[in-house]
């Protein structure tokens, strides 16, 4: 890959970070030139992206928990805006998905506003990224990892399954509950809302945890009950996702009130297609990415300076309707703030003599949360099939940053699926202390649903 001259893409795996292995870190320069989570503290050179303060550690005056939350940058005005007219003067900042959606869509448009490195995680998430710092090493050939707790495993990576990991554990609270909706739109604007109600129950984060390996390989634990539309409502399934997905790939059941039976769910790795997302999304794609690594060579590119989705409150306010937000083609400009960011470029080519849909993917993750923000999905012919965003904001009665919601792009089509919109439904509760891992089994998914 040919690195320009620019601050588009900046590599920083120094001699010292090579030499050492991530499980050898110096655990010291967390919280020092690095933030706490391994991001570059500093700003960069042109001063459009600042330097890290520590994020919005407390909730603003006046919060009350179950509220919808407050922008804390509301009244900000857009910086300037980007789409097909001037995409070219902004292209060392644009992915090649937002490229292509610009090429696409004429009415694409990324509002771009002042960068504001919001995140922040508690203290305890901090610590255990200092002790994975120490201890954290990739095993059973990158497909798993041992010696982490917690959060993400490798905050000074040196290759590129320590930034893939560092997504795949990063930290997302412990226990939650959420309704969150998902629309897969036609071309010409039609789409069905499907509204769900959540648990989730992260086993890797429990605060009692010593270490990964008391896991059994489950990594956490997912119920999602469909209560709209009306000919979905009732339907339920239950995963339980796996950490090294070569051994035991997720695993789940579904309940469907037209037989009143709980089933095994079918195969959920890969490309295998994910129900109800109109063959948007495949099972690998969920949450940007997950699953085993094992299909494709994987390179650690350096860093880059891209528009992202961020501290994006203004999506899941209310002041936008589900049918003002869902737009033929894309999202409503309006509702999205994207914000110039650091991230580290992770790409992917698919191994000889391996098959999946995707025979490439660059990963973009964020260096503040090691959450995958964007996604190039390539097809065989070597031209992009598919795009994905995600939607980052500050949780911060928490605090953490998460993925406010998440939206796949089809070029084929002309189509896209977003899940996790929650514009129209009440703010997520991250503090669900009554949540077990009882509540996470087959049985329980029953009682849930049947009445």
């Amino acid at each position: 890959m040919k690195i320009s001259k620019t601050s588009c893409l900046v590599l920083t795996l120094t001699f010292s970070a090579l030499m050492a292995g991530a499980a050898g870190a110096d655990p010291a320069r967390l919280g020092a030139e690095l933030t706490p989570m391994g991001a570059e503290r500093a700003g960069n050179a042109a001063g459009t992206i600042p330097a890290w303060t520590g994020g919005i550690a407390t909730p603003p005056d006046g919060y009350v928990a179950g509220q919808k939350h407050a922008d804390p940058f509301a009244g900000e005005a857009v910086l300037y805006a980007v789409d097909a007219s001037n995409m070219d003067q902004h292209a060392a900042h644009l992915t090649e998905g937002q490229k292509a959606m610009m090429r696409a869509h004429g009415s694409y448009r990324l509002n771009v506003y002042p960068t504001r490195r919001s995140c922040a995680y508690p203290q305890a998430v901090y610590d255990a990224v200092k002790h994975n710092a120490e201890h954290a090493r990739l095993v059973a050939d990158g497909n798993s990892v041992e010696g982490a707790r917690m959060a993400s495993p490798f905050p000074i990576p040196t290759e590129a399954k320590h930034v893939i990991w560092n997504h795949i554990l990063g930290y997302r609270g412990h226990k939650s509950t959420m309704q969150v909706a998902a629309a897969a739109p036609t071309s010409g604007g039609s789409y069905t809302l499907v509204q769900s109600s959540d648990r989730r129950i992260v086993n890797y984060t429990d605060p009692a945890l010593g270490d990964i390996g008391e896991l059994n390989n489950v990594e956490s634990k997912w119920i999602r009950v469909n209560t709209a539309p009306a000919q979905q409502a009732g339907s339920a399934f239950l995963f339980h996702n796996t950490i090294n997905q070569k051994v035991q790939e997720r695993f789940g059941w579904i309940y469907s009130p037209q037989n009143r039976r709980v089933v095994a769910a079918a195969r959920s790795a890969y490309d295998a297609p994910i129900p109800g997302t109109e063959n948007l999304r495949f099972s690998d794609m969920q949450f940007m990415y997950n699953g085993a690594p094992d299909l494709y060579d994987w390179t650690l590119e350096g860093k880059r300076e891209i528009l992202t989705p961020y501290n994006t409150y203004k999506l899941s306010s209310g002041d936008f309707s589900y049918a003002e937000i869902l737009q033929p083609g894309h999202l409503n400009p309006e509702a999205v703030r994207y914000e110039l960011h650091r991230v580290w470029v992770v790409d992917g080519r698919l191994k000889e003599g391996q098959r999946h849909q995707f025979h490439r993917r660059t990963l973009y993750v964020d260096e503040d949360t090691w959450m995958i923000v964007q996604t190039d999905l390539y097809g065989a012919d070597g031209q992009i099939a598919r795009a994905q965003e995600a939607y980052v904001q500050n949780y911060y009665e928490v605090p953490f940053c998460a993925m406010d919601a998440e939206i796949a792009y089809d070029f084929a089509s002309g189509r896209y699926h977003v899940q996790q919109l929650k514009a129209q439904e009440p703010a997520p509760n991250y503090h669900a202390e009554d949540l077990k891992d009882d509540d996470f089994t087959p049985a329980a998914l029953r009682r849930l649903v049947v009445r």
